[in-house]
This record gives structure tokens, sequence and C-alpha cells, in this order.
């Protein structure tokens, strides 16, 4: 299949990345994002804790706090659905069996209520099309929220090697409305 390959290549470039690039790179993303984004007035706010060389928020996640929003995280909560719920400092977590962190409640919000979703990808195809690990978690969830017209902002954060200039993408998948690396801004419609 074309997206396991796009998959395999993107992550052995991922690899190829020192620790010192990653941190500088994480951190001038997460700039752009501040710049960009008006998190401030987002009162409910989706995040992530970042799994492999997924882009850091930790940045993100301070300027959520000073304006005391609420923060929401992934949940895996059956074999093939996610949940989003409130995520609050000092909380619990656990791994969940990709060894992804969680937080441990079980105070949901209804996806529609966020204002801004930050869903990561591996890649991101011409189009603003996402490619994920491949369980296709996020894609059921956000099936009939994708669709509404008033929906939350989605945003991606990635980093340049990330953006492809190939469509992969297909109907199931979510498309960004704006992704964001150390160097671009993309918008898409």
């Amino acid at each position: 299949m074309v997206k396991n390959i796009i998959r395999k290549s993107l992550f052995k470039q991922g690899q190829l990345l020192s620790k010192s690039d990653i941190e500088e790179l994480n951190y001038n993303i997460q700039k752009n994002v501040l710049n960009e984004i008006d998190v401030k007035s987002s009162k409910n706010t989706l995040l992530y804790f970042p799994y492999k060389n997924e882009i850091a928020i930790d940045q993100i996640l301070s300027e959520l706090k000073k304006h005391s929003n609420n923060i929401f995280m992934p949940k895996i909560v059956s074999k093939n659905k996610l949940r989003f719920n409130i995520y609050k400092d000092g909380e619990s977590l656990k791994k969940n069996k990709y060894g992804i962190k969680e937080a441990v409640n079980e105070n949901y919000i209804d996806p529609k209520m966020l204002n801004t979703m930050f869903i990561p990808f591996v890649g991101v195809d011409k189009n603003g099309y996402r490619l994920g690990y491949g369980g296709g978690f996020f894609d059921r969830t956000l099936e009939k929220l994708k669709s509404e017209k008033d929906r939350p902002l989605f945003v991606g954060l990635g980093y340049d090697f990330q953006i492809l200039d190939k469509c992969f993408g297909r109907s199931h998948d979510i498309k960004y409305d704006v992704v964001i690396t150390e160097s671009r801004v993309l918008s898409y419609d």
C-alpha cells in the first residue's frame, strides 16, 4: 500500500534528526503556532501527548494554562474509538496499549464543543489530508464532525519534510485547516 511506503520513508527521515535538531525545530514550530493561532480565545482545546517524533506541545500548553483554558487529550476508549477527556496538571496518567500517555479520568467533551484541535500526523499530502499511524482512530472518531460547517479548527504540527507534494488522501481521511512547520504556515480549504 502506498501509504505504508510513505509512512516508512517519513519515519526513516525523522530518525535522521539529532536531539538538538528536534529541540530547535520543536521550539520554532511552537513559536509559529503561537504567532498564527489565537490559542487565547480557544476555550476548549485538544492537544496530545507527543509520541515518537511528534511535535512537542509544552509552549502551547503553557500558553493555554495562562488563560485558564480547558485542555483535552485523546484517550482510546474501545478497539477503534477515541474520546477526548479533560487534562489537569498533576493528574494521574497511564500509558495505553501503544505506549501513549492518557489522562485517567472520564470527563469527556463532545468534539463539537472544542474550538481548536491539534491533531498529530506522520505526513500531510498537498491537499492537506492527514497521514497518521494507520489505526484510523482520529478518522473514525471525527468522521461526522469533519463535514460540519461549524466545527473546531483542525491544526497539524510537523516538520517541513513531512509535507509532501503528492496526493494520497482519501475521503475518510481528516483534512487539516492549517498545518504549521518550522518554516511554513499552510492553509487548506
